[in-house]
């Protein structure tokens, strides 16, 4: 962040990268303006272990999700990169609270949008209603229609709630 040379950024996180959003935000309070993130967690529970076991064989999605990721990655690089995660962010659940960052989100005092689908079958609501609880201040929105993919199905909902927020 500091090698671009910018007093203060705005940070937008998806999923896994709206997780480093949180920690980011939480670390650097002063280089952050604003912080959107969605389909995000800051624990892992069981619940989350057996979701995330359900897409870890790949051959078992959607042509229509699979195709791209086998198209850019390989199939064979993608689907050992899919069980790898699913490996490695089941490993917080080990944990007695499944933290990831949970202790982070007090220490975020930037303005905070959460976003998230009420049909995400990947991260459970309470995720994203935990997060904005534990922000202080936080804007929690709630997209009835909306997966995990919520940006890209509804792109031009989701592009104007972030842009009248920031």
């Amino acid at each position: 962040i500091k090698a671009l040379k910018f007093k203060k950024f705005s940070l937008l996180g998806w999923s896994d990268g709206g997780i480093t959003a949180l920690i980011a935000a939480a670390k650097y309070p002063t280089l952050i303006h604003k912080l959107v993130v969605w389909g995000a967690n800051a624990s892992v529970t069981q619940e989350d272990v057996r979701i995330y076991n359900g897409i870890r064989d790949v051959s078992k999605w959607s042509e229509k999700v699979k195709k791209p990721l086998e198209e850019m990655y390989g199939h064979k690089y993608f689907a050992k990169i899919c069980e790898a995660w699913v490996d490695g962010i089941s490993r917080f659940a080990e944990k007695s609270d499944g933290n990831i960052c949970q202790q982070l989100l007090p220490d975020i005092k930037c303005p905070t949008f959460i976003i998230h689908g009420e049909k995400d079958p990947l991260v459970p609501q309470a995720h994203a209603e935990y997060i904005h609880k534990h922000i202080k201040g936080s804007r929690l929105l709630l997209m009835p229609e909306g997966k995990h993919n919520l940006h890209l199905r509804f792109a031009e909902d989701f592009n104007r709630q972030v842009e009248d927020f920031l």
